[in-house]
């Protein structure tokens, strides 16, 4: 699935699109309203919204259709930009990112009249800029309430959203909860490429650990958010070779809803994310932020997918996680760099032997012999 339109989806569901469109639905009642702007951010609203439920859209156009009347796209006619001045509508929702470059070229060419409202489909009123730094505000307090580090606060007040703040926060709290008590740590993995299987060693060590509780690894697939079949023959061989080398693994995958209810009845203390780009709400490092730790180990940023890790929608992951293991500083300061976590004290780099290495470094977190 494409990183950019997995940015939108996340994008549109941070700006609680569905309230936004409940509100054009009452300033729009009775009007006639036309899309323009086709691409992934169309795509992404159109396939994740009932926008016809809200308004009247008669069509879209975009300026790279050039016939007259195009064929018809998810269900709503297609315009070119000249045709529009025969059409009778009120409204154009821009669905370009650039909002005043669309506004300039439909006015500058004449494609529509003076009267017609040009608008973006995202409209931000003061009240939610206001809201919007309220929030931050109070996400800043609540973090220097838990860490009594005013310098750390304000740094983090410049270099992270409010969402990141409160994952800090949380992380914060989970490990004094972890510090205090006397019971195992419970720790999931979450798997989706068996193959490459350098945290088999993590795993095993922690599972023959005393301070450790390690649940079976939780199969998934390369991406929770697909929509395609899940490729079955691909998760039954990924169990069969976990359990060849005798590690219990579990396919735990709702094929109607692509949900993990085991995530949440193990009740983690640590949760490790062998990829935590494609992943649900309900399982996301912010979602579990509430509950555990979670971290990833990138064992070799050379092999890594510079173009994934470098998208919106990986960064706003790897951004609230707790950590994000290393095995040395050239890759922390590459991986820093594409993931945009400079700074966030979430890359650390764990020399020699990465896998004891992380052992050792939990088990100092938690105060645990």
């Amino acid at each position: 699935m494409n990183e950019e339109y997995l940015s939108y989806v996340d994008y549109l569901k941070s700006v609680n699109f569905e309230k936004k469109l409940e509100k054009l639905q009452e300033k729009y009642e009775g009007k006639k309203v036309i899309l323009f702007g086709m691409g992934l951010f169309l795509d992404a609203i159109l396939d994740n919204y009932d926008i016809k439920k809200y308004i009247n859209v008669i069509g879209i156009s975009d300026k790279r259709i050039i016939e007259d009347r195009a064929t018809d796209y998810k269900g709503f006619n297609l315009y070119k930009p000249l045709a529009l001045r025969a059409l009778k509508f009120n409204v154009v929702l821009d669905t370009n990112i650039m909002f005043e470059k669309s506004k300039q070229f439909l006015k500058r060419n004449y494609y529509v009249n003076k009267h017609i409202i040009i608008e973006p489909i995202i409209q931000t009123s003061a009240k939610d800029v206001l809201k919007k730094a309220f929030n931050k505000i109070c996400a800043g307090c609540n973090y220097l309430i838990e860490s009594k580090n005013i310098f750390t606060t304000i740094k983090y007040s410049f270099i992270c959203d409010t969402q990141e703040i409160i994952s800090k926060t949380n992380y914060i709290k989970q490990i004094k909860r972890l510090r205090t008590s006397t019971k195992p740590i419970r720790t999931v993995f979450i798997a989706s490429d068996v193959q490459h299987s350098d945290f088999i060693g993590l795993y095993n060590l922690l599972y023959f650990d005393k301070n450790f509780k390690l649940f079976p690894i939780i199969l998934v697939t390369n991406n929770l958010l697909e929509t395609e079949e899940i490729n079955e023959d691909k998760m039954a061989k990924d169990l069969e070779l976990l359990r060849t080398f005798k590690i219990d693994a579990i396919d735990d995958m709702d094929r109607e809803t692509c949900s993990l209810a085991s995530l949440h009845a193990f009740k983690p203390d640590l949760i490790f994310y062998q990829k935590p780009i494609h992943i649900k709400d309900d399982f996301s490092p912010a979602k579990m932020s509430e509950k555990a730790l979670t971290f990833t180990v990138e064992y070799s940023i050379s092999n890594a997918d510079f173009a994934a890790i470098g998208s919106k929608y990986f960064r706003k992951q790897v951004s609230n996680l707790w950590k994000v293991f290393v095995g040395n500083k050239d890759d922390k300061n590459l991986y820093s760099e594409y993931t945009d976590t400079q700074n966030k004290n979430i890359v650390m780099v764990i020399n020699k032997n990465l896998n004891s290495g992380i052992v050792k470094y939990l088990k100092q977190q938690f105060k645990k012999s």
